[in-house]
């Protein structure tokens, strides 16, 4: 009698973030990730660097759903993000590509901080 089974399993880290972002997905990227991280920092106990992963990785995940691109993991390395688009068609970027895109982003005024004290993280708004 004292063996209790849970209804529901224990919410991981990347459940939460999924949640809250979801509560949140009509606004825009950078106040859904501060919200996100807000949460998770301030209801869950996370520092702030785990919280902003976490919540960049949900994003990407939610954000992702019915895309037919897709990062290929196995393919990139530190220096080379592979995207794989319709057909499984390569796409290379390296470090300096994606740098550049920062760059471009910037001015035009397109990389936002989503917390400006802390000065991260850095998304590009379309």
């Amino acid at each position: 009698m004292n063996n209790v089974t849970p209804i529901a399993p224990q919410k991981d880290v990347h459940n939460l973030a999924a949640a809250q972002l979801f509560r949140t997905r009509w606004e825009n990227r950078v106040n859904a990730l501060s919200r996100c991280i807000d949460h998770l920092v301030i209801d869950h106990e996370m520092t702030e660097e785990a919280a902003e992963l976490v919540a960049m990785q949900a994003y990407a995940d939610l954000e992702s759903t019915n895309q037919l691109a897709r990062i290929d993991l196995d393919a990139s390395t530190s220096h080379v993000v592979v995207l794989r688009t319709e057909g499984g068609r390569p796409v290379m970027f390296t470090a300096s590509d994606l740098v550049h895109l920062l760059e471009q982003a910037r001015k035009e005024d397109r990389a936002v901080v989503v917390d400006r004290d802390r000065r991260r993280p850095v998304v590009l708004e379309y």
